[in-house]
């Protein structure tokens, strides 16, 4: 799974999040999905805020698994359970 916006006048306005959430919602309810599991890279703060903010969570780092730029970078591997994220909808409900 991946989220890209090229556009910088869209950034900030959680279409990132919201893409991720209609995704989730489609793969544990539609296709009964139990897990889905991600990496991203470490200095990727955008991308992780709005994989936390749809209710991942960090499970591990793997060191110096990406070479981008000329340099090695670090992967963050997030995972989220279908039970978390129907918590997660139904906290989003209430509030």
């Amino acid at each position: 799974m991946a989220v890209a916006i090229y556009d910088p006048a869209l950034l900030g306005k959680g279409l990132g999040s919201e893409a991720i959430r209609l995704l989730l919602q489609h793969a544990f309810t539609e296709l009964k999905l139990h897990r889905i599991g991600i990496r991203v890279l470490a200095y990727n703060e955008r991308a992780i805020r709005a994989y936390q903010k749809c209710g991942f969570v960090v499970e591990g780092r793997e060191r110096e698994t990406a070479f981008v730029d000329g340099k090695w970078h670090d992967d963050l591997m997030m995972g989220l359970l279908s039970t978390e994220f129907q918590g997660w909808l139904r906290s989003k409900v209430r509030s």
